[in-house]
Protein backbone atom coordinates (compact mmCIF):
# COMPACT_ATOMS: atom_id res chain seq x y z
CA UNK A 1 0.00 0.00 0.00
CA UNK A 2 2.43 2.85 1.12
CA UNK A 3 6.16 3.47 0.72
CA UNK A 4 7.99 2.08 3.55
CA UNK A 5 10.13 3.80 5.58
CA UNK A 6 13.45 3.64 6.28
CA UNK A 7 14.67 3.25 10.05
CA UNK A 8 17.08 5.49 11.67
CA UNK A 9 20.44 3.55 11.73
CA UNK A 10 23.05 6.56 13.53
CA UNK A 11 22.64 7.38 16.95
CA UNK A 12 25.05 8.95 19.94
CA UNK A 13 26.93 11.96 20.18
CA UNK A 14 27.89 12.60 16.45
CA UNK A 15 31.20 11.40 14.35
CA UNK A 16 34.41 10.82 15.08
CA UNK A 17 37.69 11.64 12.90
CA UNK A 18 39.88 9.89 15.06
CA UNK A 19 42.40 7.21 13.37
CA UNK A 20 42.29 3.59 14.85
CA UNK A 21 45.60 2.29 13.13
CA UNK A 22 48.00 5.26 15.05
CA UNK A 23 49.64 5.19 11.84
CA UNK A 24 52.64 8.01 11.63
CA UNK A 25 50.86 10.61 9.07
CA UNK A 26 52.62 11.69 6.11
CA UNK A 27 52.13 15.18 6.55
CA UNK A 28 53.95 14.78 10.04
CA UNK A 29 57.72 14.64 8.71
CA UNK A 30 59.59 18.61 10.22
CA UNK A 31 59.42 20.05 13.60
CA UNK A 32 58.79 23.60 13.09
CA UNK A 33 55.92 24.05 10.60
CA UNK A 34 53.58 27.24 10.61
CA UNK A 35 50.50 27.46 8.70
CA UNK A 36 48.60 31.25 7.75
CA UNK A 37 44.74 30.94 7.52
CA UNK A 38 42.02 33.46 6.40
CA UNK A 39 39.06 33.69 4.55
CA UNK A 40 38.05 35.49 1.63
CA UNK A 41 34.77 35.85 -0.13
CA UNK A 42 35.23 35.50 -4.07
CA UNK A 43 31.93 35.88 -6.19
CA UNK A 44 29.88 36.27 -2.67
CA UNK A 45 31.25 32.87 -1.52
CA UNK A 46 33.75 32.25 1.28
CA UNK A 47 36.61 29.94 0.41
CA UNK A 48 39.51 29.62 3.26
CA UNK A 49 42.91 30.15 2.45
CA UNK A 50 46.04 28.33 3.71
CA UNK A 51 49.15 30.41 3.03
CA UNK A 52 52.56 30.84 4.03
CA UNK A 53 53.08 27.74 5.14
CA UNK A 54 56.52 27.03 6.48
CA UNK A 55 57.49 22.91 6.79
CA UNK A 56 55.00 21.36 5.13
CA UNK A 57 56.49 18.38 3.35
CA UNK A 58 53.75 17.52 0.90
CA UNK A 59 51.19 20.43 -0.01
CA UNK A 60 49.03 18.18 -2.51
CA UNK A 61 48.47 15.95 0.36
CA UNK A 62 47.29 18.54 2.91
CA UNK A 63 45.01 19.39 0.33
CA UNK A 64 43.59 16.32 -0.06
CA UNK A 65 43.48 15.65 4.12
CA UNK A 66 41.82 19.16 4.66
CA UNK A 67 39.25 18.65 1.27
CA UNK A 68 38.32 15.26 2.50
CA UNK A 69 38.01 16.19 6.03
CA UNK A 70 35.72 18.96 5.31
CA UNK A 71 33.86 17.06 2.15
CA UNK A 72 34.77 20.34 0.19
CA UNK A 73 36.12 21.01 -3.44
CA UNK A 74 39.94 23.21 -3.28
CA UNK A 75 43.09 23.87 -5.22
CA UNK A 76 46.42 23.97 -4.67
CA UNK A 77 48.28 27.57 -6.74
CA UNK A 78 50.58 30.10 -5.92
CA UNK A 79 51.75 28.45 -2.56
CA UNK A 80 48.28 28.53 -1.50
CA UNK A 81 45.41 25.82 -0.56
CA UNK A 82 42.17 27.35 -1.52
CA UNK A 83 38.94 25.41 -0.34
CA UNK A 84 35.56 26.24 -0.98
CA UNK A 85 33.56 26.95 2.22
CA UNK A 86 33.79 28.49 5.59
CA UNK A 87 36.10 25.91 7.18
CA UNK A 88 38.27 27.67 9.51
CA UNK A 89 37.36 26.38 12.82
CA UNK A 90 37.92 22.87 11.56
CA UNK A 91 40.83 23.03 9.58
CA UNK A 92 42.44 24.65 12.51
CA UNK A 93 41.58 21.68 14.51
CA UNK A 94 43.17 19.00 12.61
CA UNK A 95 46.12 21.01 12.01
CA UNK A 96 46.76 21.85 15.56
CA UNK A 97 45.92 18.23 16.26
CA UNK A 98 48.97 17.34 13.48
CA UNK A 99 51.70 19.31 14.89
CA UNK A 100 51.03 22.78 13.18
CA UNK A 101 51.16 25.81 14.47
CA UNK A 102 48.24 28.19 12.67
CA UNK A 103 48.20 31.81 12.84
CA UNK A 104 44.96 33.52 11.78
Amino acid sequence: MGAKRSKRISSGEGWSFNSADNSPSPLRKTANKIVRLRMEKRQGKPNTILYDMEGVPDMKALEKALKNLVSAGGTTKNEKIEIQGEHRDRIRVYLSDEGYEVKG
